[in-house]
């Protein structure tokens, strides 16, 4: 992707920085005539104008005694978010994007412009707590701060949920899917709304699986799912789901429950599931008790390359509350110091959308900085609401980032492994695939290999860029790779 700088704003004037001041400042969305800003928040938007108003609205409602602006890019919507920007936000600045540059490009036509001590980064469908700009800044100007180039907050997902545990029989498929299988799952309902793509499934199933339009989800034999329902009031849910023969599901939670076609005692049901797909229910009460659980508490990097997001769908029980320092920054709601992002040239725009966070944050390492995790920065964030997880758009994108990551910032011999196991794994799982399709009699799913031979093209485009960087990268780097890896972990 090519560096886009024709829309980049100029130096930004009084009459569009968003500011609060305990001095001077005129409203939570006022202007200040004296105060100097801190800190740039940039947020990338595409069609997201369903996600903005709250948002902005939580940006307005910043408990900072700073001056602060607020910069928008509109990655070329055409959902009426300009006309909402200019409507209801005119103290937000809009960066007009000509084409989708996605999140790394996005970010980039912004901070390239940034003039402020800090940039801090936020997504369009997060909504941060008042106290949390102040929270994420905090930390630069602490002892020991002038040490920090990025500091990152704790990030839970939206709504509150009801935790869910699991347990039934389980089964294994056939000598090509070794899995222990429990049920299949193809749709969840809270008072008969359809809530699959937001229950949390890390704990109980093997992943989403079927076309991106309708996915389904095999659960294990035993786990933890946590279901969004209201903050109040009784909630019922439905399971539509089907299983290899006629069983038993038990599901059980905390508080008291009364059942509607489900055998109920307290907080547990006896549910039934058959080989046909059909839909039960069963009504929780008022007073189970909701959960916050956590999105991201920092990065990690796994020891085979994977970045992963720290605290994952672990419920927030308080056990990521003392800061720490971190491999890498999360991207939604990630401070830099402006000076160091201007040297590190921001995100690599090739990138366009994951892993261009842990790639920076790498950067970061190399040039000697700490990254610190403050878990009284807290956002709410709505999870894929711009991509779904695991469509095309996602693995693509996940796949070939981790593999020019890795190529810029790892050492040769991880790149190398992953690089080299990535088309290996592609053939086995083409083979696999066909094994299982004349054992069925059927067509072989070619679509995910088709995808992944997407991944290794573009990749190999795309490396002689990526070695450039490398050395560039090796070049002025004060801590060498392989110290860096002391911080990868295994799964």
């Amino acid at each position: 992707m090519t560096d886009q700088t024709t829309s980049t704003p100029a130096a930004v004037t009084p009459d569009t920085t968003s500011a609060t001041s305990a001095t001077s400042a005129t409203s939570a969305t006022g202007t200040t005539g004296a105060a100097q800003p801190l800190a740039t928040i940039v947020i990338v938007n595409w069609n997201g104008a369903h996600l903005l108003a709250a948002c902005l609205d939580g940006v307005a409602k910043q408990d900072a005694s700073f001056a602060y602006r607020t910069w928008v890019v509109d990655n070329a919507s055409t959902d009426g978010s300009r006309e909402l920007l200019a409507e209801r936000y005119p103290w937000v600045h809009v960066v007009a994007a000509e084409s989708n540059l996605g999140f790394a490009g996005g970010n980039n036509l912004a901070l390239r412009s940034v003039t402020t001590e800090y940039a801090v980064l936020l997504n369009n469908d997060a909504v941060p707590e008042p106290t949390w700009l102040t929270a994420v800044l905090a930390p630069f100007t602490e002892p020991g701060g002038q040490h920090l180039g990025a500091t990152t907050g704790k990030v839970v997902f939206l709504p509150r949920f009801l935790r869910l545990r699991l347990h039934t029989a389980t089964f294994v498929p056939g000598p090509h899917d070794s899995r222990a299988l429990g049920v299949r799952v193809s749709s969840v309902t809270v008072d008969g709304r359809e809530v699959l793509r937001e229950v949390l499934w890390e704990k109980l199933t093997y992943g989403a699986e079927g076309p991106a339009s309708s996915p389904y989800f095999w659960t294990r034999g035993d786990g933890e799912l946590c279901v969004p329902i209201p903050e109040s009031g009784p909630a019922t849910l439905g399971f539509t789901w089907a299983a290899e023969s006629l069983k038993q599901v038990t599901l059980s939670w905390d508080g008291p429950t009364t059942g509607a076609d489900t055998a109920t005692t307290g907080g547990r049901a006896e549910l039934s599931v058959s080989p046909e797909s059909a839909t039960v229910t069963v009504t929780v009460g008022g007073d189970a008790p909701r959960v916050d659980v956590i999105n991201n508490v920092g990065g990690i990097v796994l020891v085979d390359g994977y970045g992963a997001d720290r605290g994952y769908q672990q419920v927030d029980t308080g056990q990521f509350d003392q800061p720490e320092d971190v491999f890498t920054a999360c991207g939604n709601g990630m401070a830099i110091r402006s000076s160091l992002g201007h040297e590190l040239g921001w995100f690599d725009d090739a990138f366009f959308l994951y892993y261009e966070d842990t790639d920076l944050s790498w950067r970061i390492r190399a040039r000697g900085f700490a990254i610190r995790y403050v878990p009284g920065a807290v956002l709410r964030h709505v999870h894929s609401a711009s991509s779904v997880e695991w469509s095309p758009l996602f693995v693509f994108h996940t796949d070939r980032n981790r593999l020019l990551m890795l190529t810029k910032d790892a050492t040769a011999r991880l790149a190398l492994s992953a690089v080299l196991r990535y088309p290996v794994t592609t053939a086995s799982m083409a083979l696999r695939s066909l094994r299982q399709a004349r054992a069925a009699r059927g067509r072989p799913a070619i679509r995910p290999t088709l995808l992944r031979l997407r991944v290794i093209g573009s990749y190999l485009r795309l490396l002689p860029t990526m070695l450039r960087a490398r050395r560039q990268i090796a070049a002025t780097a004060t801590e060498r790779r392989g110290s860096l890896q002391s911080w990868l972990v295994s799964r």
